[in-house]
């Protein structure tokens, strides 16, 4: 038990430093790369599928963690890409850097852990649902 602790707080931070890593990456060590790529605009999918599940670790974030990167999108001054808009905005210029948060399967953590806070934060976020499992142990259900 001890080890799947250690590795989904593993999992969790080795998450938040590659987040960390695509937005603070001023360096000039590889100009090529900051030169072409720094200032992209476009739509940046961060994909998530379960929330506090320590004994998944693989596809696993905790919620804390979750949180601070949320957290860290707001305080850079990044915005969430809302996915109602996708079909309007699809052909449009891409004139900033959006972010558009994306929940896989429908797992009963989502409902009972993030949606919440997405929620009250006002966090939009697109939700795929694999369809053969709703209901079952660990999943959400329709009326969900």
């Amino acid at each position: 038990m001890i080890i799947k602790k250690i590795l989904s707080f593993a999992a969790s931070i080795t998450s938040l430093l590659i987040l960390l890593f695509f937005f603070l990456n001023d360096s000039n060590s590889d100009e090529k790369n900051s030169k072409y790529f720094s200032d992209d605009k476009g739509v940046l999918s961060l994909m998530y599928h379960r929330f506090n599940e320590n004994k998944y670790p693989s596809t696993n974030i905790e919620m804390d963690v979750f949180k601070d990167q949320m957290k860290l999108i707001k305080d850079l001054n990044y915005k969430f890409f809302d996915p109602k808009f996708f079909v309007e905005q699809f052909d449009n210029p891409k004139n900033e850097k959006k972010i558009l948060i994306t929940i896989d399967d429908g797992f009963k953590s989502f409902y009972t852990e993030a949606w919440p806070y997405l929620k009250k934060n006002k966090i939009p976020f697109i939700l795929f649902i694999s369809t053969d499992p709703v209901g079952k142990n660990g999943y959400m259900n329709w009326d969900e």
